[in-house]
């Protein structure tokens, strides 16, 4: 009997937890892999809450993110038609895979690429497999995450499905994505992405500031958007407009802190998710798994951890990471001499460099290469002294998490601005490109190393971590939160309903002005006329006096 209550509850249990769960459908991008590595956290985490998670990939290649067990995996191929988009994307043999090292290249125009690139895929995603497309369409979700930087077909999905659905940003929030959720991005003292100033500006940097506003606008909505919506026409020619489907999401996810750009307002359905934080304090020991080595074959982690353990504990190590964004076989002679001189300069120092390139026929002893490395477990590690960074938004959020100062040394003009948030508030250095050298580095390396860094970057730091929940149960309880209310009215503003001469006031202020005008206008006659009634009353009574006399 006892057996069979048990049961009873179990089953009870069960079903209890099937009615409750949410299907929710994620749609990266796979043009850089670092997407699909971030959203991943959240989807394992629905998973362990007992949730239904589909994960759907297209493109030239699938990412090699490992997601938990219990998360359906679909993938479905697309090439492009185009060679430059492959060598870019594909092959990373393009040009600028090469120029992105030159001190005068800053990848500028990266994300306009990018988007054009992810339009194609969409477009040929949908001549091709409109029929999947359509199937998965048909299928019930309760929410959709949508990757906000490159997929146009994940906007597409949730439009023809009317879901609520979450646009998540990878950076932090741009202007082109503030402009859609209508939070306020005031030039005046708001840095736009790309400009490399800071929230102190003079009067030539807000001319600068508020042209690059107006560029980026003009590039999302009079490039990117009118493709996209040429794509949707083409096979759907009832959906909305793109915009309207940016604008009508449910939440906004951006990826960093909310006190790690420079202050700003945001409308309340804009959350703050850093996905790629440890949950937990690391272990002083690195974890044990095995990384591919490129030239080496295979080997486990014993070799990095011995070389960590022979760090002195005043010395310690410094941490040197590239990520995805550069290839060390790419870089010329020049750039690796310098890092290569400041090794040699420091021979107390060890350094545990991010590197795939030619294996060095000399390499100084205090140096470990590998072209994979645990960054997290090794910014964790007490010995960690310095993070030389390239600015990737990931990169430079964790060095902050684990009280890290930092030398940027940036590869792109998104790098640059990451990099540009450490730097301002004294938690680190900055070298900009056309001023890296063997000089420069050793002198930043023997900078960093005073306290003042060490300590603004544990101001930061401390500022970072002290909430009352971690970013992915905030995250995990936002999905569930529309799923049990649908859309967030309350999380919207007015600004929605207006064009864009209303949300500036441009018809208020015109017509104030035409009222000024008016006013000053009659006022005007009145003088005159006033003038002109005084002047012949003047002459009348003195030509009255006259006939007198």
């Amino acid at each position: 009997m006892r057996q069979m209550i048990q049961l009873d509850v179990g089953v009870f249990l069960v079903v209890i937890a099937y009615i409750e769960s949410v299907k929710v459908l994620f749609m990266p991008s796979t043009l850089y892999p670092m997407h699909s590595y971030t959203m991943k956290h959240l989807a394992d985490e629905l998973v362990h809450r007992n949730h239904q998670v589909t994960w759907l990939e297209y493109g030239p290649m699938q990412t090699k993110t490992s997601l938990a067990k219990g998360i359906r995996r679909v993938y479905w191929p697309v090439q492009f038609d185009n060679q430059i988009f492959n060598d870019i994307f594909v092959h990373r043999n393009h040009s600028t895979h090469y120029q992105i090292w030159n001190p005068h290249f800053e990848l500028s125009n990266e994300r306009t690429t990018a988007w054009l690139a992810s339009v194609k895929l969409c477009d040929r995603l949908l001549t091709r497999s409109k029929a999947k497309f359509d199937d998965m369409v048909k299928e019930r979700f309760d929410t959709v995450v949508v990757d906000d930087l490159y997929n146009p077909c994940g906007l597409l999905m949730v439009a023809l499905k009317g879901s609520v659905y979450i646009y998540w940003s990878m950076t932090s929030l741009r202007t082109e994505s503030a402009w859609a959720n209508q939070s306020p991005s005031p030039p005046s003292y708001l840095p736009v992405h790309g400009t490399k100033l800071t929230e102190e500006l003079s009067f030539v940097e807000r001319i600068y500031n508020l042209a690059s506003y107006l560029r980026a606008l003009y590039i999302h909505q009079v490039i990117i958007l009118p493709r996209i919506d040429a794509v949707f026409q083409k096979h759907y020619p009832s959906v909305a407009a793109a915009f309207d489907i940016e604008r009508n999401a449910s939440i906004n996810f951006v990826n960093n802190p909310p006190i790690f750009d420079f202050a700003r307002p945001y409308m309340p359905r804009v959350n703050f998710v850093v996905m790629n934080r440890p949950e937990k304090a690391l272990p002083v020991q690195l974890q044990r798994k095995t990384v591919a080595d490129d030239h080496t074959g295979t080997r486990s982690c014993s070799a990095l951890n011995d070389f960590v353990a022979m760090a002195s504990d005043d010395d310690g190590f410094v941490l040197i990471t590239t990520g995805f964004t550069a290839q060390w076989g790419k870089a010329p002679r020049r750039i690796k001499d310098i890092y290569l001189a400041t090794f040699r300069a420091y021979p107390k120092v060890r350094f545990i460099w991010q590197y795939d390139g030619t294996p060095f026929n000399s390499l100084p002893p205090n140096v470990f290469t590998q072209p994979w490395l645990p960054q997290q477990d090794l910014l964790g590690h007490p010995k960690c002294r310095t993070h030389i960074s390239h600015g990737g938004t990931n990169s430079v959020i964790e060095s902050v998490w684990h009280g890290i100062p930092t030398i940027g040394v940036p590869l792109t003009v998104a790098g640059h601005d990451n990099l540009l948030r450490i730097s301002a508030r004294g938690a680190g250095l900055l070298i900009p490109k056309t001023e890296f050298s063997p000089e420069k580095l050793i002198w930043a390396l023997r900078e960093i190393r005073k306290n003042k860094y060490k300590e603004e970057m544990l101001i930061f730091q401390d500022m970072v971590r002290d909430v009352p929940y971690t970013e992915l149960t905030h995250a995990a309880f936002w999905v569930e939160f529309i799923e049990r209310h649908q859309e967030v009215p309350h999380a919207r503003s007015g600004a929605d309903k207006l064009n864009f001469f209303q949300y500036f006031l441009v018809d208020v202020i015109l017509f104030l002005i035409s009222v000024l005008l008016l006013v000053f206008t009659a006022f005007y006659f009145i003088i005159v006329t006033s003038c002109r009634i005084i002047k012949y009353s003047v002459l009348l009574v003195l030509h009255r006096n006259a006939i007198n006399i």
